[in-house]
């Protein structure tokens, strides 16, 4: 039987779709069944007091790069949106208006690809239903569909559920409860679906329980003076 990985996304993080471009492949292999869940990844960040890498100027440029040179390694295509950062509520509702869809993983891929891979803007309603209505979803009143107040809550509840779970950043994939954050940790949950990688939430707890031997938030950092 097909194990249940949930898949934390949003669209307005180029990893996530670097990350959904290789589901399919990897469900493959080791037999999964993908759990799409958008997430507003805004309220993410101000739930843990992060802040996303496109908000702090060094970290954004090396990010863009970072991101060009995964994309060229995986061999996808990546343009980036007009825009970034972006808006991603749109997208993230039409997603989620197709919660439970047999499509729903397809759907973000659909969307993800063509803003990053293609360069098309999703706060677009019309670029929207061009997607939807290109997979043969129903793309009909999709504004006010994606808009309505059960889904607008839907989406607030699976991020408050996301948050409480312990997710701060997309994407992050949920196994049986433990979670593997990053397109790059992909290879992390491979093993652990194949039983190469044990389950060490234990040890880290234990770790995490050691206590604090500094602090830069409290204390600063003594140096040593410049002769």
């Amino acid at each position: 039987m097909p194990r249940p990985v949930r898949v934390y996304y949003d669209v307005i993080s180029p990893y996530s779709y670097l990350a959904l471009t290789r589901l399919a492949d990897l469900g493959a292999r080791h037999d999964v069944a993908w759990e799409p869940a958008p997430v507003f990844y805004a309220a993410l960040l101000d739930a843990t007091d992060l802040v996303g890498p496109a908000e702090t100027r060094v970290k954004r440029r090396y990010t863009l790069t970072d991101v060009l040179r995964a994309a060229a390694l995986l061999g996808v295509p990546l343009a980036g949106p007009p825009e970034h950062p972006f808006r991603s509520l749109e997208a993230l509702r039409v997603a989620t208006l197709f919660d439970g869809d047999p499509r729903a993983l397809e759907l973000a891929i659909a969307l993800a690809t063509a803003c990053w891979g293609e360069g098309r803007n999703l706060t677009d309603w019309g670029v929207l239903a061009a997607i939807v209505g290109g997979m043969g979803l129903d793309a009909s009143d999709l504004e006010a569909r994606a808009s309505a107040t059960a889904v607008k809550a839907a989406l607030r509840d699976r991020t408050d559920a996301a948050i409480a779970a312990g997710v701060f950043g997309v994407p992050t994939f949920e196994l049986d409860g433990e979670l593997f954050w990053g397109h790059d940790r992909l290879d992390h949950l491979a093993a652990r679906l194949a039983g190469r990688l044990p389950d060490l939430s234990g040890r880290a707890r234990a770790l995490e329980g050691r206590p604090r031997g500094a602090d830069r938030a409290v204390a600063p950092i003594l140096r040593e003076p410049s002769s």
